[in-house]
């Protein structure tokens, strides 16, 4: 029944569907979870509707903590690394807004192989809206990473971040950035 609800004709109905797959999914058995839910999931990010598209991205990481690591690269991660290169500025701003909670589900080298570049290209994308999100995330994602990936590849998004043309984005930055102190320590002064 949830599955024809996600497949409704109204969008209506199945962004309701979609916002709740996640709480749905918390009920089901493990063996369910991978083969229904999933497919579900699958259905909604082909929807055509970028509202639903939304929904079905805002639950990806607490369903990707419901799976086991290797489930959640198979799975999860293909969606998110796609959808953080979607046409609609409103889906990668909510990639960006969640990004750093997959990274503990998948695991350290999917998050350096798959999560950073696409974490790197939110923290540049051409919408203002969507680097808000992504820079007011830095700390989060710098404290998932090892000090040498974050000054590899978070500190000069920062140092472009820090002179950005809109305030919003630079406000962003400043209200989290002294936490980026502790985890880049003595580098951060260079």
């Amino acid at each position: 029944m949830y599955s024809q609800l996600c497949q409704d004709d109204m969008p209506t109905v199945r962004r309701s569907a979609a916002s709740n797959l996640g709480k749905f999914a918390a009920t089901v058995e493990n063996a369910h979870l991978k083969a229904e839910i999933m497919q579900i999931f699958n259905n909604l990010t082909q929807d055509d509707q970028d509202s639903v598209l939304l929904l079905a991205v805002e639950g990806c990481a607490a369903r990707g903590k419901l799976l086991e690591p290797q489930d959640c690269v198979a799975h999860i991660l293909p969606v998110i690394v796609n959808f953080s290169q979607d046409k609609s500025w409103r889906v990668r701003y909510m990639v960006a807004n969640q990004l750093y909670e997959l990274c503990e589900a998948v695991g350290p080298q999917p998050t350096r192989m798959d999560l950073v570049p696409a974490y790197v290209r939110l923290l540049r994308d051409n919408e203002a809206e969507v680097r808000i999100a992504a820079a007011g995330k830095i700390t989060k994602f710098s404290q998932i990473l090892s000090p040498e990936l974050a000054t590899q590849h978070i500190l000069p998004c920062v140092k472009e971040l820090s002179s950005d043309s809109s305030q919003h984005v630079r406000s962003a930055l400043a209200s989290v950035i002294m936490g980026m102190a502790p985890i880049l320590g003595k580098l951060w002064l260079l």
